[in-house]
């Protein structure tokens, strides 16, 4: 398995990242798919990679390099490779490659999938931030937010960082 960065040349790697896109988040928690392809274009703290096994496309992990940290916006694998141990190859790469604690956004334990995500993310070293009452801002001009939990890895303390990392979430990420 390998990841490196999408090729905004390549219609196979494009169509992959949409379609997955899509079918991995609802739409409230995912920016319109042209707009995040433009901040990739344009926004060089944003990053997409594509993780591939032989040659075909398996998933995606994109994030933000937000100086002190990394946040991970969105990562997926695709469904016919899901259980396959896929997730935690690719987050085992990120983590070899990145020395930054990382920060990503889980949808609140109430239903079993989102409690399986947790789980999964507790097993690869991540802490749920139980105490810390997040709300994702809207990737739409709605106003509205939707409550969440933040997951740390790394030297981060819930206590002492949680508010500044929260401000720069909100305000980088999404203001593109």
């Amino acid at each position: 398995m390998r990841l490196q960065k999408l090729n905004m040349d390549d219609k196979r790697e494009i169509t992959f990242i949409e379609n997955l896109y899509e079918e991995s988040f609802p739409k409230n928690e995912r920016r319109p798919k042209e707009r995040m392809l433009n901040v990739y274009k344009d926004e060089p703290k944003f990053q997409i990679l594509l993780a591939w096994s032989e040659n075909n496309p398996v998933g995606f992990f994109n994030y933000w390099d937000l100086g002190t940290f990394i946040f991970v916006e969105h990562f997926a694998v695709c469904s016919k490779h899901r259980n396959k141990g896929y997730g935690s190859k690719i987050l085992n790469s990120i983590k070899s490659k990145v020395s930054k604690p990382i920060i990503l956004e889980v949808e609140l334990p109430i239903e079993e999938m989102a409690k399986r995500r947790i789980i999964f993310y507790e097993r690869e070293g991540f802490t749920l931030w139980d105490k810390v009452n997040y709300n994702q801002p809207s990737y739409y001009n709605d106003g509205k937010s939707y409550p969440m939990k933040l997951m740390a890895l790394g030297k981060l303390s819930e206590n002492s960082d949680s508010q500044n990392i929260i401000n720069l979430i909100h305000t980088i990420p999404y203001k593109h």
